[in-house]
């Protein structure tokens, strides 16, 4: 499976969900990377954690799946 992460926040510091659920996914063999526009994955790993940060454009990924989470996802 082709795995996108997406932390939506953006700032520069490591995100502790996403880097966890990385490992996890690369440990059953799956393909994990950071999402990029128009590219094709199977499930998408979103991570939002303030609520003031506008939400990712998911329209800009061929996803079949997109899973958002975090304490920013209203």
């Amino acid at each position: 499976m082709n795995i996108g992460l997406v932390d939506v926040d953006g700032h520069n510091f490591p995100n502790f969900a996403l880097m966890r659920l990385s490992a996890c996914y690369k440990a059953k063999g799956h393909r994990v990377e950071w999402a990029a526009p128009r590219q094709r994955y199977d499930k998408v790993l979103a991570s939002k954690v303030f609520t003031f940060t506008p939400d990712y454009d998911y329209d800009l990924l061929d996803v079949g799946e997109v899973v958002r989470g975090g304490t920013g996802m209203t």
